[in-house]
């Protein structure tokens, strides 16, 4: 008797789940003919965590200390169907594959026993498949497990124990020495043992050769599933970056594909990540009192090891400044000239009166700006430079206003936090050069004498940089040390767009004032399109918060051994794509940067890669 596809309520529910299903309505059509239903097991019914299944060799060669173990253990994988053709058998067992393994530093049986543990680990029931799977259960169809595969069916049985399904029919290659992918053999038992006519009986997989082409050569029907979520992933794409994809197909499907919030989960999630373990370590390393997260880079590492690193670090804090804000509380009427290259820093392109808007000063009304020939239409470039020297240092004493009421505010702030003299302080920043660090120590130094440590995601190979290691304590996680030289002129390269992965929700902080309630940002929005920049940087925001909940539970699950720059690498592979400014997303962000942002130009992730 064949049963209607809306003879149960859950049935015709879970098949309303599969509508963004590529040919669900097709599916729908031959399930009201099957009288059996045969599903594929891995990537069908069930489903890992990682973008390709051979990565979970890589977990392994990680736990055991076996560089190479992705290597051998395919080339045991071949001698073993060498000898399985040799004794005219037609399928493999694990067994068979560690049989042929050469001299390993572990065991084999250990191994052995490993991978089968750790598969065991990996699976998870596809959110897509499996309520159809149970509702045609609970329909009364019947229903079967057919695999490719070298573990027994004493494997997916345990698999499928935890749901109540253990006691279904179980057609695996393992056992029966018959396959899908080679003859189609295994279809010819199933038919055989369900005694069911092969045209009423659909088998469901993802392979178009082993689970469409095979199953209708022996007269079945076949519904080539696809996930909805389409990935594509480079085979030779990091571990990190395998589980990144591999968790948005099983416990992040809630982030919407295409969005700003994926790029976040993917990129930005395990660079946070990342970098907050490298953090605790060093900071445990150098003895510091106080890890001050830097705004606007600071805002996720700081929310995530609320969350996550609480009793791992120490004292710390999402610290409000910038370079900006820390440069103009140094400033002072003895020194003022000293920082007059550093107002007109990159402000080629920019119209005289954004100068001082960048820094938090109201210029003179218009007309006066026009009299003395630095009027709106005016562009900034090296030629006038000296000519806005003059006018800069005439308008100084409005500007060491702004300056003082920083530099006031910055001592009140550090106070306020508990820093004294000779705390030791770590100050988290993204990179590039040590410029930001260098302020803040310029600004503190007048105000108490602390021990400034920079902590960095990554330090470039600049000249700026080498010279200011002369002065600083200055640490990175990715730097020439651990990254070839390619590698990291990428990174700086695109600098900017790494920096989005590390934003906040809010403006840049370009200086701090005594408010009310306390320490108040002072907040520079930019000049020209942003391209609403703190809803992209929310959006992104909500990816990472999201990966750190799920690969922090999977990390533990599996017992996944990675240092902080394995788990950041998705990023570093990322910036070191010279496609990787080409993302459409990522194009869409403008003027990323309010310092050199104008009214008169619209910068993109592209721009700030030429000026590097």
């Amino acid at each position: 008797m064949t049963h209607s596809v809306e003879s149960k309520p859950g049935l015709t529910e879970a098949l309303a789940a599969l509508e963004n299903i590529p040919g669900h309505a097709e599916l729908g059509a031959m399930l009201e003919r099957a009288e059996a239903v045969s599903f594929d097991f891995f990537d069908t019914l069930f489903i890992r965590p990682l973008a390709h299944p051979e990565d979970a060799f890589d977990l392994l060669g990680r736990r055991f200390g076996i560089d190479d173990f992705r290597a051998r253990r395919r080339a045991a994988q071949v001698e073993a169907f060498r000898r399985m053709l040799d004794a005219g058998r037609k399928e493999i067992t694990l067994a068979d594959i560690y049989g042929c393994f050469s001299e390993m530093p572990v065991p084999c049986a250990d191994l052995m026993q490993a991978e089968y543990a750790l598969e065991t680990a990996l699976i998870e029931p596809n959110p897509e498949m499996f309520a159809l799977f149970r509702a045609l259960i609970e329909a009364g169809k019947t229903v079967v497990v057919t695999s490719d595969m070298y573990l027994s069916a004493d494997f997916f049985i345990e698999a499928l124990r935890p749901h109540g399904l253990a006691h279904l029919p179980m057609f695996i290659s393992a056992d029966c020495n018959a396959t899908k992918r080679d003859c189609g053999e295994l279809f010819e038992v199933l038919i055989e043992r369900l005694g069911v006519p092969a045209g009423k009986i659909l088998h469901i997989g993802d392979n178009l050769q082993a689970d469409v082409t095979r199953p209708r050569e022996k007269g079945l029907m076949a519904f080539h599933y696809r996930e909805s979520r389409a990935q594509v992933v480079r085979k030779n794409a990091s571990l990190a970056t395998s589980i990144g994809h591999g968790l948005l197909r099983t416990r992040a499907r809630e982030v919407p594909a295409g969005s700003y919030a994926e790029l976040g989960f993917i990129y930005g999630g395990a660079a946070n990540a990342g970098f907050l373990q490298w953090i605790g370590e060093r900071a445990r390393v150098d003895g510091i009192d106080h890890v001050l997260f830097l705004s606007r880079d600071g805002y996720a590492l700081e929310r995530l090891a609320r969350k996550t690193a609480e009793g791992e670090l120490p004292s710390f804090c999402y610290f409000l400044g910038s370079r900006t804000a820390y440069n103009l509380a140094a400033i002072n009427a003895d020194n003022f000239g000293q920082f007059i290259p550093f107002l007109l820093s990159g402000s080629d392109g920019l119209a005289p009166c954004e100068l001082l808007e960048r820094i938090g000063v109201q210029p003179p009304a218009a007309q006066v700006m026009q009299d003395l020939g630095l009027g709106a239409q005016v562009r900034v470039s090296v030629a006038l430079h000296e000519k806005l020297a003059s006018f800069l240092y005439a308008w100084r004493w409005e500007i060491l206003k702004v300056c003082r009421r920083n530099r006031r505010a910055l001592h009140s702030y550090l106070r306020q936090l508990g820093i004294r003299q000779g705390s030791r302080v770590a100050l988290v920043d993204v990179g590039w050069s040590g410029t930001t660090q260098e302020a803040f120590e310029l600004a503190v130094r007048s105000l108490m004498d602390i021990e400034v440590f920079g902590y960095y995601f990554c330090l470039a190979d600049t000249p700026e940089r080498a010279r200011r290691e002369q002065n600083q304590r200055m640490s990175a996680m990715i730097s020439a040390a651990n990254t070839s030289p390619k590698a990291m002129a990428e990174i700086y390269a695109n600098r900017a767009a790494v920096e989005l992965f590390f934003s906040a929700p809010h403006h840049s902080v370009i200086g701090l004032q005594l408010g009310a309630g306390g320490i108040e940002p002072v907040l520079d929005p930019g000049r020209g399109k942003s391209g609403n920049l703190p809803q992209i940087a929310q959006e992104v925001i909500e990816g990472v918060e999201i990966f750190a909940e799920h690969y922090g539970a999977l990390r533990q699950r599996l017992d996944i051994r990675a240092n902080p720059l394995q788990i950041a690498w998705p990023l570093v592979e990322l910036a070191s794509d010279k496609d990787a400014l080409s993302h459409d997303l990522l194009r869409q962000v403008k003027s990323f940067d309010a310092w050199g942002s104008s009214r008169n130009h619209e910068l993109g992730f592209g721009d700030y890669r030429r000026s590097a």
